[in-house]
């Protein structure tokens, strides 16, 4: 009797390149176009598509539970609660296999090279953070080109459309970075729940040492009606407020060592003047309450964690205050589209919700 040749083991599949982690709220209307635009990406079959549910009531949920299940690069992970952008990005980055992220909202579609864009760009460069092109939903217009500093109340600057950075500040949209490298970071800070979550995560990069690249060969369109941290469409609330001043001092406070402490006064003068424009535009002083006591509160309450980052950041830091000073600071003021709409008293402001 001859012997049986043994079996070779089954090979496991190569890891994906890149996995694009998105997280949905009640996104279902942006789906059709989402997926179609992933199916038909260069690099399809090196990708990993996560999706993270925050508890979606408008079918969503449903809908991409198993629209991925049909593919072998799927991966759903509903969160059972709601936990902002980032607590789902850094759920859906624990679920991850890819050596590349690129974190996002389903209300974007992307052109068919975008991904292969984004890994030789980072794979020739040694790029461990950046920023794709962000277009308008329907067109080619440009929609952001990031931040290249901040002004001297910490507010970022918005990067002029008409240039062409290289390297950025902070991005105002969405995040491509290296697996290992947003690990190393923390991953964003779920404390921040809504707003400025990326401007910290480009200050933790900064800080250890690596610039975020501005990668404008790799193209992706975004409906902006759900972005910033701005007066959008000259309407915002006082949830809003409290979320957006709350997290811009929370960024000051975690990440600047030294000299940039002083952005924190210059921060909380300039809401407290925006509180008083705001009470006297909506007829309530809940404004007040909403864009300046609360979020002064809420910074002493996250005091312990703020501890805890500025140790983390320690152990990080490549760069101090003052390099950061003679890089990004611009004497510019990074709100002056919402001070014009103020002074034509077109912002309508809604109480919170």
């Amino acid at each position: 009797m001859s012997a049986s040749t043994p079996s070779s083991p089954a090979k496991s599949p190569a890891p994906p390149l890149i996995s694009v982690v998105a997280v949905n709220y009640n996104s279902l209307k942006w789906f059709d176009r989402f997926f179609s635009s992933l199916e038909q990406q260069t690099v399809f079959n090196r990708m990993e598509v996560v999706v993270v549910d925050n508890t979606s009531n408008d079918g969503s949920a449903e809908f991409s539970r198993s629209k991925l299940a049909s593919w072998p690069n799927g991966v759903f992970v509903p969160t059972g609660g709601n936990y902002g952008f980032g607590g789902g990005c850094n759920r859906g980055a624990k679920a991850a296999r890819g050596k590349y992220l690129l974190f996002l909202n389903p209300d974007v579609w992307f052109e068919k090279n975008c991904f292969e864009e984004l890994v030789s760009r980072a794979e020739a460069g040694k790029i461990r953070i950046g920023f794709p092109l962000i277009l308008d939903y329907d067109t080619d217009a440009v929609q952001t080109k990031g931040s290249v500093g901040f002004d001297l109340f910490g507010n970022v600057i918005p990067e002029n459309l008409d240039n062409n950075p290289v390297q950025l500040f902070s991005v105002g949209a969405f995040f491509f970075i290296e697996h290992a490298f947003f690990d190393e970071l923390g991953g964003f800070d779920e404390e921040f729940f809504l707003y400025s979550e990326e401007m910290d995560l480009s200050w933790r990069a900064w800080i250890a040492g690596e610039p975020v690249w501005w990668m404008s060969t790799a193209r992706l369109h975004h409906q902006a009606a759900s972005a910033g941290d701005r007066f959008v469409e000259n309407r915002t609330n006082e949830m809003r407020r409290f979320y957006s001043n709350r997290n811009q001092m929370l960024t000051i406070l975690k990440n600047a060592r030294g000299p940039l402490l002083a952005l924190l006064f210059t921060q909380i003068a300039f809401i407290t003047a925006e509180a008083v424009v705001g009470m006297v535009i909506s007829r309530r002083l809940s404004f007040v309450r909403w864009a300046l006591f609360k979020p002064l509160a809420d910074c002493w309450r996250l005091r312990s964690h703020i501890i805890e980052q500025r140790k983390r950041n320690r152990a990080l830091r490549r760069h101090g205050d003052l390099w950061f000073l003679r890089r990004f600071f611009r004497f510019k003021f990074g709100r002056m589209s919402d001070l014009k709409s103020l002074f034509r008293s077109r912002i309508k402001i809604d109480p919170a919700k």
